[in-house]
């Protein structure tokens, strides 16, 4: 359990470095406090101005579409990495499925009950599948259970795998559109230094279409960067477990295939699952 809550804390980390990133970029360039307004000195008889620093939600507004549109990217991360947590460290359990193996041999000729009751509980777990697609194959003996066990590990982790996509959208879209957000803001600072011609203060205008105009692309990176930590951290994840599913496949089969328990009358050395027989990475392609 404590081993779950550390996993969980991670992910809430995660979600709070994207918040408080979220708030250094709205921080101001000095030490100068937001709520005191900065006076700006004119020529006498000129009205005097004061400018404060711009709020998150200015900032937003500034951003424009581009904006919006990395917000609904960080959402849908959120939303899938929920979902990855939850598959990952707590359906694909390593004690479950251990707890599992030791419920299958000591339920005999019912195995195949207690493995529909475990899907149903766990219905994203990889483990009670593998198991169930080796029994159907338990009337071809050892090795009919073994391939049986190879081929479905392998469309299990490569499933868990697949999930990972998401994630991997967000962190490479997320940079983009911040930087195509800056260089729409820079299109448009620039035709606003020109609409303004001579008139106009054009380096007040251009600095501050530069100073809106480089917030997508801080908004982008605060987006990515968190995703891409749990990507690699969930990835190793899932490693792990490809690990744990092939010591869980050995007991299966050992189990399964001799003491006349299922399947042909093997040794246990005999009966083990060739130690590359489910490696996570070349599954995973």
């Amino acid at each position: 359990m404590e081993k779950i809550k550390s996993h969980f804390l991670v992910a809430v980390h995660c979600a709070a470095l994207l918040f408080l990133a979220t708030d250094i970029v709205a921080a101001p360039a000095t030490n100068a406090s937001p709520a005191q307004p900065e006076v700006v000195e004119t020529e006498p008889g000129e009205e005097t101005q004061t400018k404060t620093q711009k709020s998150m939600w200015d900032l937003v507004r500034a951003g424009g579409a581009v904006m919006w549109a990395l917000g609904a990217l960080a959402l849908y991360g959120f939303y899938t990495a929920g979902s990855l947590i939850y598959v990952i460290l707590f359906s694909n359990d390593a004690t479950k499925d251990k707890k599992l193996v030791g419920d299958l041999v000591d339920s005999g000729a019912s195995a195949h009950e207690v493995l529909e009751a475990e899907i149903q509980r766990r219905d994203k777990a990889a483990f009670p599948r593998i198991c169930e697609a080796a029994l159907e194959e338990s009337g071809g003996g050892k090795p009919a259970m073994e391939d049986a066990l190879v081929n479905e590990g392998a469309i299990q982790l490569g499933s868990l795998k697949r999930g990972l996509r998401p994630l991997q959208i967000v962190v490479a879209v997320a940079p983009l559109l911040g930087l195509l957000g800056t260089v729409y803001g820079m299109i448009s600072s620039f035709q606003s230094v020109e609409i303004a011609g001579a008139g106009g203060d054009k380096v007040e205008l251009l600095s501050r279409g530069i100073y809106e105009a480089l917030v997508t692309t801080a908004t982008g990176l605060t987006v990515a960067i968190p995703f891409l930590l749990l990507y690699h951290w969930l990835g190793r994840r899932v490693d792990e477990i490809g690990v744990n599913l092939n010591r869980h496949s050995k007991v299966f089969l050992e189990a399964f295939t001799s003491g006349g328990q299922r399947g042909s009358t093997t040794t246990t050395q005999e009966a083990a699952v060739p130690p590359d027989a489910l490696q996570p990475a070349h599954s995973a392609e």
